[in-house]
């Protein structure tokens, strides 16, 4: 089956998270992604501990579908390599530090003119021309300087980070966005440019609705599992677990009332609206909270959305990684590498008509797997692959 991306061929030449992460989307788009890896330690995350395959877990989910080739580009026998991949390739994406590609010259003013179809993907913690610049950038550095750290926690303690990846896979998927938009564009140009997404950039989508409220004079709060704009909102115990309820329109309020049996508080002046409610927030939360204990939390979920309320599970992480629906929409697959046949794989969260989402394969390669495939493809015979790996370039 076709695929939107076939035919394309991408080089990778990233770590961690972000940069990673765009290339699994191109890879699931059908593109063909070499990742190109340091000769005997391979990408930074690949045996960072843990690691129980011998391969870490952040590492296994980012790289399903790739091809591994594995070169010493400090080398400039091994530049040459990449530069002869360069030359049938697409895509090239990186997301190394400020200066470090540059150094070995192979930054966007390096390869424009010799590779002038070339579409070169650059994601950074700070924009290039950012005082910050040169900081290290890691998702959690990026929650602090973006100011969401400061937003996120109870007012009477520190903020707190979110400890999912939000930033890292965000920035992937704008990158994938800009690649797609710019290959576009190479159709009818027949030129490829560089796209550049800053990390911190990405988070400014994400924080808007803060910045309109210091826009209007008013400082934003930390106000835990509470809405500013929307009461009753927050987090209540069930008698099994906990679930979350947000009231976001009047109707809702009203329709909780009533199943709450407290249809009084419908007409009364000081619950008839958000910001009246809100000033007895504590009031209002201990009576829902109150409620909701009473209920399994399941049944309480299924009777809210009979009533359309806004509600979600407080779930535990191990109950959604078990979670059937997951491999159902190949959202996370069985997957491979080496021997083992017992992980767990990324796959897709964009669905497309005509297309179930398993149609790459969800294997992760070792490192330098595809090394002699890919270098045979250049023209490069086993007798030179074998010297070139007694030299260290491969």
């Amino acid at each position: 089956m076709s695929l939107p991306l076939q035919g394309y061929r991408v080089i990778e030449i990233a770590q961690i998270y972000a940069g990673p992460y765009c290339g699994l989307q191109l890879a699931h788009f059908g593109a063909e992604v070499i990742k190109i890896e340091p000769v005997g330690t391979g990408e930074l995350l690949r045996k960072r501990p843990p690691a129980k395959h011998g391969t870490n877990y952040g590492f296994l989910m980012l790289n399903t579908g790739k091809k591994s080739v594995s070169l010493n580009l400090k080398d400039p026998r091994g530049r040459d390599i990449l530069f002869r991949l360069l030359a049938d390739s697409d895509v090239f994406l990186e997301n190394y530090a400020p200066g470090a590609l540059e150094r070995l010259g192979l930054g966007y003013d390096d390869l424009a003119h010799q590779f002038p179809r070339l579409v070169y993907a650059s994601s950074k913690g700070y924009g290039h021309d950012s005082r910050f610049a040169q900081l290290g950038a890691m998702d959690f550095t990026i929650q602090a300087a973006s100011g969401i750290i400061s937003m996120t926690g109870y007012a009477d303690r520190p903020g707190v980070r979110v400890t999912a990846a939000l930033i890292d896979t965000s920035t992937g998927m704008h990158l994938a966005a800009g690649v797609l938009a710019a290959l576009l564009e190479r159709e009818r140009t027949g030129r490829g440019r560089k796209v550049e997404v800053a990390m911190l950039d990405v988070c400014m989508p994400a924080i808007n609705g803060a910045i309109g409220v210091v826009q209007d004079g008013f400082k934003v709060r930390r106000i835990g599992n509470r809405h500013p704009t929307a009461c009753p909102c927050n987090t209540y115990p069930c008698a099994d677990g906990e679930i979350w309820i947000y009231c976001l329109t009047e109707a809702n309020w009203h329709q909780l009332a009533h199943l709450m049996n407290r249809e009084e508080l419908i007409t009364h002046p000081d619950y008839k609206d958000h910001q009246s409610r809100f000033k007895l927030v504590d009031q209002i939360d201990a009576m829902v909270a109150n409620w909701s204990s009473t209920q399994k939390r399941d049944d309480l979920v299924a009777l809210l959305i009979a009533n359309s309320i806004p509600c979600a599970p407080l779930r535990e992480i191990d109950e959604v990684a078990s979670d059937p629906e997951l491999p159902e929409r190949h959202v996370v697959r069985n997957g491979t590498i080496a021997d083992y046949d017992d992980i767990k794989v990324l796959g897709s969260a964009i669905k497309m008509s005509g297309l179930r989402g398993d149609e790459i394969p969800p294997h992760v390669p070792e490192l330098g797997e595809h090394t002699a495939e890919v270098l045979e493809r250049l023209g490069i015979s086993a007798d030179e692959l074998d010297a070139l790996r007694r030299d260290g370039i491969v």
